[in-house]
């Protein structure tokens, strides 16, 4: 019996053969990782392009007039509870008309009894100011606590002799608000507050000064007048004026130091009458 070789279809794997597929396997897996990446990646430049769309479509909340004014004011506040000395240009200011005014204060701490005088009213501080008219008539105010003392010389006349009045207590009455006219911060806050009733508009402004640096301005406008203080940074009044129909008035910063000494709270001379109101 003679037996023939039996024959098969199936094929051997040749190593060539193998390493084909394992080329194609790296070269598929190779596609996958890069089609991975480039989704990543678009995906990534759609949400960043929505993000910065987003971003630009929000139109930031302007804040209103009446909140920008009461944080003019607060600034405002903040700084005339400091201590300091400032001297300021004045033109047709108040009874002093022109001249230069320098005040000094040294604000109590917060906490500080007040002091109360004779006549019962209560104060705490220490405020003084020196007022130089152009034509030579000289006021001095100084309130330590609830007492008072003041100085005057007039311009010509037989009172051109100056005069100073020992510590006397002060009274809320209009000659004593008369005399404090020469604190302009507080005189400028009072005239923002209560000018003429409510103002037709109110705009602030941002403007640069050479010497004072960067400055915030409030413009209001009433009906017949027209008023602008100026604030630096930290709320120190730099420029205000007031204008009507009739005549302007206005305050120019033009030194200002944080040191206040003893001295500015003395009078200009030795004190020999009771009682000296500057200005009248």
């Amino acid at each position: 019996m003679t037996l023939s070789p039996t024959r098969s279809d199936s094929i051997t794997e040749t190593p060539v053969s193998a390493e084909l597929l394992i080329k194609e396997a790296r070269r598929a897996k190779r596609l996958r990782r890069l089609r991975n990446t480039a989704i990543v990646f678009v995906t990534l430049v759609i949400v960043t392009v929505i993000a910065v769309i987003q971003t630009l479509n929000k139109t930031p909340a302007r804040p209103t007039p009446e909140t920008t004014f009461v944080k003019f004011v607060d600034l405002m506040k903040h700084a005339n509870d400091t201590r300091f000395v400032a001297t300021y240009r004045v033109r047709h200011y108040d009874w002093m008309d022109n001249g230069a005014i320098t005040m000094a204060q040294i604000p109590s701490p917060p906490g500080t009894k007040a002091t109360t005088n004779s006549d019962g009213y209560t104060g705490s501080g220490r405020y003084a100011y020196v007022f130089r008219n152009a034509d030579g008539r000289v006021s001095q105010w100084i309130k330590i606590g609830a007492n008072v003392s003041g100085c005057a010389m007039l311009a010509r006349g037989l009172s051109r002799q100056m005069q100073c009045s020992r510590p006397s207590p002060y009274l809320p009455s209009n000659a004593f608000a008369y005399a404090d006219v020469g604190f302009v911060p507080a005189y400028v806050m009072q005239s923002i507050l209560t000018s003429n009733g409510t103002s037709t508009s109110s705009k602030i402004t941002a403007k640069v000064s050479n010497r004072f640096g960067r400055l915030t301005c409030l413009t209001q406008t009433f009906p017949s007048i027209v008023q602008t203080t100026c604030l630096d940074r930290l709320g120190y009044v730099v420029f205000w004026k007031y204008h009507n129909f009739h005549y302007s008035s206005s305050a120019t910063l033009t030194a200002f130091n944080r040191h206040p000494t003893a001295k500015d709270f003395r009078t200009l001379i030795k004190p020999t009458e009771s009682l000296v109101l500057p200005g009248l």
